[in-house]
């Protein structure tokens, strides 16, 4: 960790949880084979990796192994770092998550004429109505087994608590809208192709991530947005879609507040989030 970045142990009380901390100037500074042996020694630490902060990122790293690593974004933070602490990931589990979904997004790049589609498969043109739907994740579906309206159902099209994404008042003046989700009803989204470009919608509005906010969440504005903040959109197997940022180099899910609200934007957990588009 960098002196300039100490702020981040105080704002997580990183120093009262069985941690060790040490600070390098720059990157040619840091000894990592240095400092997982000392984590070697302290039996308290979590043995199998340790975590080098480094202001715009993270980076996991090997104990035994410091050549292994995996760096991720802040926003993805929460999740990465719980899933190694508990042991429901590794770096090596990590890595070859991010391999498989960049495969598939390499499989279906939208090309030219790119139409988008409902659930059923029915071409939607610009301008026409449609609702999305957060297709649940069996890791995240709570209680499902013993649920009338999902048994028998196979896992991949159980839904969370019947959750649709809808737009939310924003609370900065400067955004406005930024794209929500919670149980029952959604709002209306469409599309308008432009220079065969796809781009989502709502109430006259158009989806984009802001490139000059420190915000990871998905706002509406006037303006048809950049290359940079264009969201794209990818079709899985199955026929549901996946949002992603330009050319896919970071994709979108729900950060969920509470049960019964969650805030979409750019967190790139390893399971990014599935829609489901109904006419």
């Amino acid at each position: 960790m960098r002196p300039e970045d100490s702020d981040f142990l105080l704002i997580n009380n990183t120093t009262e949880d069985n941690t060790i901390v040490e600070y390098f100037d720059s990157e040619e500074d840091k000894d990592l084979a240095k400092f997982a042996e000392i984590v070697k020694t302290k039996p308290n630490c979590n043995q199998k990796h340790f975590i080098v902060y480094r202001g715009d990122d993270y980076c996991a790293v090997e104990t035994d192994n410091v050549e292994n690593t995996y760096i991720f974004s802040s926003t993805r933070e929460p999740f990465i770092m719980s899933k190694l602490v508990e042991g429901l990931e590794t770096i090596d589990t990590l890595i070859e998550e991010d391999k498989r979904f960049k495969a598939m997004l390499a499989k279906h790049v939208p090309q030219p004429g790119f139409k988008l589609r409902d659930a059923n498969g029915e071409i939607i043109p610009d301008g026409k109505g449609f609702s999305l739907q957060i297709v649940g994740d069996p890791e995240e579906v709570l209680d499902k087994e013993d649920d009338e309206d999902t048994e028998g159902l196979p896992e991949e099209e159980k839904l969370y608590d019947d959750d649709w994404l809808f737009a939310f008042s924003d609370s900065t003046e400067e955004y406005g809208y930024a794209l929500c989700a919670s149980p029952g009803n959604g709002d209306i989204f469409e599309c308008e192709t432009i220079d065969d470009i796809v781009y989502l919608k709502h109430e006259g509005g158009y989806l984009y991530f802001p490139t000059d906010s420190n915000s990871s969440s998905i706002y509406i504005g006037e303006a048809v947005p950049t290359k940079e903040q264009r969201i794209e959109i990818y079709y899985d197997d199955d026929g549901d879609i996946y949002l992603t940022a330009f050319e896919g180099s970071n994709y979108v899910d729900c950060d969920w507040i509470k049960c019964s609200f969650g805030v979409i934007g750019l967190y790139g957990s390893t399971k990014p989030m599935k829609l489901r588009i109904h006419m």
